[in-house]
């Protein structure tokens, strides 16, 4: 594929985040889980949980994307209101705004695999679950 080509595949499915877009046998992996999610089901279920559930109003901005032949790098900010729980913890009705990274793998038209990358510490302590260092704080 082009890099065009894998430029389109990834943008269609950042448009709405979309399953259609992800093989059927897709590994995405969250940088900060132990174990990736494996195929289109399991991670258009964690998809759905973020973007429909933990938080409203969820969207990307400031996106800025680097393609290649076989892969799209992607940065952008997460924007959302913490309307539900992620990990255990009680939402705080609060907005969040998280800077993170993705790697997609595109081959025949599909995303084979997607790897994301983001500031943990710094999401947990906007969503109330770890206490927001010092330096943040002021």
């Amino acid at each position: 594929m082009s890099a065009t080509e894998t430029l389109r595949v990834v943008q269609g499915y950042l448009d709405r985040h979309a399953p259609e877009w992800l093989s059927e046998d897709v590994e995405f992996r969250d940088m900060s889980r132990p174990e990736p999610m494996r195929g289109r089901r399991e991670v258009a279920a964690f998809l759905h949980l973020f973007f429909a559930q933990v938080f409203s109003e969820a969207r990307i901005d400031d996106v800025r994307l680097t393609p290649t032949a076989d892969r799209v790098c992607v940065e952008w900010t997460f924007r959302g209101r913490h309307t539900g729980s992620l990990a255990g913890e009680q939402p705080t009705g609060g907005d969040v705004a998280q800077p993170m990274a993705c790697v997609y793998e595109v081959a025949g038209g599909e995303i084979r695999r997607a790897s994301l990358y983001y500031d943990t510490a710094g999401l947990s302590a906007q969503l109330g679950i770890v206490a927001q260092p010092a330096s943040a704080a002021a």
